[in-house]
């Protein structure tokens, strides 16, 4: 509740932002301590990290391998992975994104896995891919006569 009521956590508590997502993380890894094998739990702690700026990476790292330990399933595993991609590639790791989209094969998640693959080319490439929409601007008013 404490993330998800932030400006109400901030005027009740005296405290800014960040101290607003510290204490929502804390309560969280005491939850996780007190339940160390929910997944779910797992995952809604993982997920916290995307509305935190700057993200932190190492630590989103740290709870979403932790989630990736106690997957049940190839599904939860799968859907991990494309957590952890989006993670690595937001932090400039683009191998290692690439190597976690490699891993999933389910076609659950064929779109999630697309968009990344598609963003992370962007990243990697932003020239080349500056240098489509600018080619393909110039060739649509020829295309279109």
């Amino acid at each position: 509740m404490v993330y998800l009521y932030r400006k109400d956590a901030r005027e009740f508590y005296h405290i800014n932002e960040q101290q607003v997502f510290d204490k929502s993380l804390a309560l969280y890894r005491k939850a996780m301590q007190l339940d160390p094998d929910n997944f779910p739990l797992a995952t809604d702690y993982a997920q916290s990290y995307y509305g935190i700026r700057p993200l932190r990476t190492n630590e989103a790292l740290a709870v979403w391998t932790n989630a990736l330990q106690i997957a049940h399933n190839d599904i939860e595993r799968e859907g991990v992975y494309i957590h952890l991609a989006r993670i690595k590639m937001l932090a400039g790791h683009y191998a290692e994104a690439q190597a976690q989209l490699d891993a999933v094969t389910n076609s659950k998640y064929a779109d999630l896995k697309r968009v990344l693959e598609r963003n992370l080319a962007e990243r990697e490439n932003p020239t080349a891919n500056s240098t489509v929409v600018s080619t393909n601007t110039t060739l649509t008013p020829i295309l279109e006569k």
